[in-house]
C-alpha cells in the first residue's frame, strides 16, 4: 500500500524516531517510493548508501513545500 507523503506525515515520523526515508528509486524516477527507517549512526549510514538511490534525511525535507512532495509516497507493508 502506498500513502502520499505530506509534511504532517514527515513530522509524525520524526516524532516517532524515524530519521531516514530510504528508496531504491533513482533520483530520475518520476514517482518515488520511500520506506521510513531509524538509523542510529547517520554519518555511517550516509557514507554507505548508494548515491544513485533517492534516500533522504527527514530533517532536511521537513521545510519543503507540499508541491515538492507531490508524486512521492511512503510504502506501507
Amino acid at each position: 500500500m502506498n500513502v502520499p507523503l505530506t509534511t504532517e506525515i514527515l513530522k509524525d515520523l520524526k516524532h516517532k524516531g524515524y530519521n531516514i526515508l530510504k528508496s531504491d528509486n533513482s533520483v530520475d524516477d518520476v514517482i518515488q517510493h520511500f520506506v521510513p527507517t531509524k538509523v542510529n549512526d547517520l554519518w555511517a549510514f550516509m557514507s554507505e548508501f548508494k548515491e544513485e538511490s533517492f534516500t533522504v534525511l527527514i530533517e532536511k525535507i521537513l521545510d519543503v513545500s507540499e508541491e515538492v512532495l507531490e508524486g512521492k509516497f511512503l510504502r506501507i507493508f
